[in-house]
């Protein structure tokens, strides 16, 4: 999953389980009980998103969201590495581009905020 600064294009993770989740993990998304995990994801990368543009539009620090983000950008792309055999090359590098992207962009950003 995506930073803040770059998560709200995920927003559909927490609306749409199952497609989201397809697209990472495949089949397993359709079950109710791993729709409840892969909401949890994006309703985390909605919280950090939120809490960034708060912590920026009201002054407060900023750095600690952003890096947070970063985080867990670097926990999904770990965790996607780790599932790679079970997942499959084609539903796992994606993912894994985009989650190390996601990362370093944060792990950047993070430096310009505050």
């Amino acid at each position: 999953m995506p930073s803040p600064s770059a998560g709200w294009p995920w927003v559909p993770v927490s609306s749409l389980p199952g497609f989201a989740g397809k697209q990472w993990i495949g089949d397993a998304a359709a079950d109710r009980r791993t729709k409840v995990i892969i909401r949890a994801f994006g309703v985390r990368d909605l919280a950090l998103g939120a809490g960034t543009l708060q912590a920026l539009d009201t002054g407060q620090p900023a750095r600690p969201w952003v890096v947070m983000g970063a985080v867990s950008d670097v926990v999904d792309l770990a965790a996607t590495a780790f599932a790679i055999r079970a997942l499959g090359a084609r539903r796992a590098l994606p993912v894994m581009l985009v989650a190390a992207g996601a990362a370093v962009g944060g792990l950047l950003a993070s430096e310009h905020v505050d």
